[in-house]
């Protein structure tokens, strides 16, 4: 079998290293290692290696704290140390930004880190097998919908979540109908609640509603039960908490409340969306903008709190429930120069540049497939200024180089460790007009 002593970390997780001169890339290396491989999958110009044995551990190499790591795929780093994992990250982000936008390292910030790099996630999504009464809820192993048990915790959610797993596994056996449940949510607010959206895939939802609110009875650490089947607006809620709410630093150096729910989008860090809000509002003291739109907008997260220092807040969101919210949080907040919409926020800014109205600042905070459409017509607003936040490097540089070629230059770019023991990387990037 080939041996190959690994370079670096690549984008999407893998180790990387040369066998004979030919590129390879091997999960669960650390960049020093000499490893012995097998060659799962070899191409013209790269191979895609499997561990086999570690021959030579890398300096930055330590015992993972998760027991099924390696073969659940929600992890990628636990075999690495955090401050290698962070230099890893810098690099990764460095040479994705470069090799498709030529955005010169020297704009990029060091990486922030994370507060902590487990118990981080206060919402994750545990897929459900049920077969010969035996009983699977975690997550999907890596390239594969196999389920890995997780019996005990996950080392990366919040230790309200880990409590609440004992009892999900109750619920979901004493249901009527076990292997019906596809998956299970689980949401926990900043003060320690814990909420549930199962997921059914049956015919009977009444029947098995009924199963599981007799066995939810005497439940300890879930505060709330809601069933989700069929279309994404299919929830019925139960018990507990219908929302949940956070607080955000504002431009007045005050906090102000922001409302979300299970079923809805949330960032899943939300000591690192609080540091992502104080970076907004430190550019916005500088640039004082008077006017901001904000496409992607979700709940308000990001616009809401730079609105005390704004004439006007205009705000674009697809999901529905998500605007709702957003114009609640406007209110609740007494916010009244903030107002949002339901409409695709490409086709939301053309409407805007149609009627004539513009905007000092845009904020863009697209999915991971990034904003490509939105950035091709961003010129229309006539904005002097641009915060893209993004959760995905290779998106995030196309779209920077779609900026750039519509006269929008790179300030600076703040990368963000939103994921720790993942490759997934969040960042704000600063662009200023030349026109």
């Amino acid at each position: 079998m080939p041996e190959i002593t690994i370079d670096r970390l690549a984008f999407g997780g893998a180790g990387f290293g040369r066998i004979e001169g030919k590129a390879c890339f091997v999960p669960y290396t650390a960049p020093g290692d000499v490893a012995e491989i097998s060659i799962a999958r070899s191409k013209s110009s790269y191979s895609e290696g499997k561990l086999v044995e570690i021959r030579t551990p890398a300096a930055a190499r330590i015992p993972p704290v998760c027991p099924v790591f390696g073969s659940c795929g929600g992890c990628n780093w636990q075999h690495i140390t955090y401050d290698e994992q962070c230099l890893q990250k810098e690099q990764i982000f460095a040479d994705i930004l470069w090799r498709t936008a030529r955005v010169e390292a020297v704009k990029i910030a060091p990486l922030l880190r994370a507060d902590s790099p487990f118990a981080y996630r206060q919402r994750i999504q545990l897929k459900v097998h049920y077969s010969a009464g035996t009983l699977s809820v975690g997550f999907h192993r890596a390239g594969s919908h196999f389920v890995v048990d997780i019996p005990d915790c996950c080392p990366i959610a919040m230790p309200a979540l880990n409590a609440a797993l004992a009892e999900v596994r109750s619920l979901i056996l004493l249901s009527n109908e076990p292997r019906l449940v596809s998956q299970v949510d689980l949401v926990a607010s900043p003060a320690g609640q814990v909420v549930a959206i199962f997921h059914y895939i049956g015919h009977d939802r009444q029947g098995f509603a009924s199963h599981l609110a007799d066995a939810a009875k005497n439940l300890v650490s879930l505060h709330g039960i809601s069933i989700r089947s069929g279309r994404k607006s299919s929830l019925q809620h139960f018990s507990g908490p219908e929302r949940m709410v956070y607080t955000l630093p504002t431009c007045k150096g005050d906090e102000l409340e922001v409302h979300y729910t299970p079923d809805g989008f949330s960032q899943v860090n939300l000591s690192r969306n609080r540091a992502i809000v104080a970076a907004l509002i430190d550019f916005c003291k500088t640039v004082k903008p008077d006017s901001i739109l904000d496409l992607f907008c979700g709940n308000g997260n990001f616009s809401l709190p730079l609105a005390r220092n704004a004439r006007k807040v205009t705000g674009f969101e697809s999901f529905e429930k998500s605007v709702q919210l957003a114009e609640y949080n406007a209110r609740h907040n007494g916010l009244d120069n903030a107002g949002y919409s339901c409409m695709d926020s490409a086709a939301g800014l053309e409407l805007l540049a149609d009627n004539g109205e513009y905007f000092d600042l845009v904020i863009i905070d697209p999915p991971r497939s990034g904003a490509a459409d939105v950035a091709q017509k961003l010129y229309r607003s006539k904005a002097s200024h641009v915060i893209y936040i993004s959760c995905d490097p290779p998106t995030l540089a196309r779209d920077i180089n779609i900026l750039q070629q519509s006269g929008y230059q790179v300030m600076h770019i703040q990368p963000v460790d939103m994921f720790p023991q993942t490759y997934h990387l969040e960042s704000i990037t600063f662009l200023q007009s030349l026109n």
